[in-house]
């Protein structure tokens, strides 16, 4: 059998968090704002030794997302 040297035989289901990237495999997790933030840049921190580069795209999308949802809940009136 021949062994891959691509991104993927480097990831393994343990190292790669599926609740942040997919929204699979979430049981009973949830974070406040600032945990799944923290989360999130951990996650993009391990960059292409576990996530393929389309993953860590959409990881830096979610990380946005939740930082302007941060700066609107943070907005005087609110």
């Amino acid at each position: 059998m021949a062994t891959s040297t691509g991104v993927y035989a480097e990831q393994t289901p343990a190292e790669r968090n599926e609740c942040l990237l997919l929204s699979q495999n979430c049981k009973d997790q949830v974070d406040d704002i600032y945990t799944r933030m923290q989360r999130l840049s951990r996650e993009i921190d391990k960059g292409t030794r576990v996530y393929t580069p389309k993953e860590l795209e959409q990881l830096r999308q979610k990380l946005a997302e939740t930082q302007e949802m941060l700066r609107e809940m943070e907005k005087p009136g609110r």
